[in-house]
């Protein structure tokens, strides 16, 4: 079983997770290890939105700060791939 501290949400992307105090996005990669993201600045390029910059599957994605800032504490299971 894998416990995270209190603050930290899951989003909508495996790896990512929200800090509620801190109000950072943080990354679990296979080191086990969390590790804070920095914040894309609002500019032209990203049509001035307020967000993170994800990877998931090798895509580029942008994680609107509107979403994390909704986030609340709940339980969330972690999918485990058969093989």
């Amino acid at each position: 079983m894998v416990t995270l501290p209190i603050d930290f949400v899951a989003i909508k992307y495996p790896g990512y997770f929200w800090n509620l105090k801190e109000k950072k996005l943080y990354t679990m990669k296979i080191s086990g290890i969390l590790r804070p993201l920095s914040k894309s600045d609002p500019n032209h390029w990203n049509h001035f939105n307020d967000a993170y910059r994800v990877s998931v599957n090798g895509e580029r994605r942008n994680v609107q700060m509107e979403y994390l800032k909704k986030l609340r504490v709940t339980n969330s299971v972690i999918p485990v791939e058969k093989i």
